[in-house]
């Protein structure tokens, strides 16, 4: 077992990580991904058939026919201590579990940040980010969510100068 590793961001500490937003009109929402389709794709869609921009999910089960991953990775070249690997292809897999956000870009477009743990047809476990436009649904057993859609919250991606990376935040949505 390798030892643990104390990671120093960057740039200048923030004094609370932890932000919030109520929603009154947020929903629960179970979702089958259609067959075929990709993490991405699939998410988007059951988004806007209810006038939703952001969610946060569970992976409750189901298989992907293929997908693409990654994992986290030292990151010497820096600034970030942290990169993520060469994407990884798996073939077909069996969902274990996992979670995500449904958020918007800086330019408003939608983004799917997605980590899974899987099995693969021997069993064996293994996970890391998923690539949600290279994982595509199995069309027998198709991968299940459960959501909370949020209509008047976006979690919006904007940059975050002590990880000098671009992170998930809660952002109000004006009123249309």
């Amino acid at each position: 077992m390798s030892a643990l590793r104390h990671l120093v961001h960057p740039g200048p500490v923030t004094p609370d990580r932890r932000e919030s937003l109520a929603d009154g009109e947020s929903r629960a929402l179970r979702v089958t991904l259609p067959p075929g389709a990709s993490l991405h794709d699939g998410i988007v869609a059951a988004l806007d058939a209810i006038g939703a921009r952001s969610a946060a999910f569970t992976l409750l089960g189901g298989r992907f026919a293929a997908l693409k991953y990654c994992i986290a990775a030292p990151n010497p070249q820096g600034p970030q201590v942290a990169r993520y690997s060469t994407p990884i292809p798996a073939g077909l897999c069996v969902v274990l579990g996992g979670g995500g956000a449904a958020g918007l870009t800086p330019d408003g477009a939608p983004i799917i940040h997605c980590h899974a743990v899987l099995a693969d047809d021997a069993g064996q476990a293994f996970g890391g980010h998923l690539l949600p436009q290279e994982s595509f649904a199995d069309t027998d057993d198709p991968p299940v969510l459960l959501a909370r859609a949020y209509r008047r919250i976006a979690i919006a991606q904007r940059p975050d100068p002590e990880t000098a990376m671009t992170i998930f935040h809660p952002a109000e949505v004006p009123h249309a």
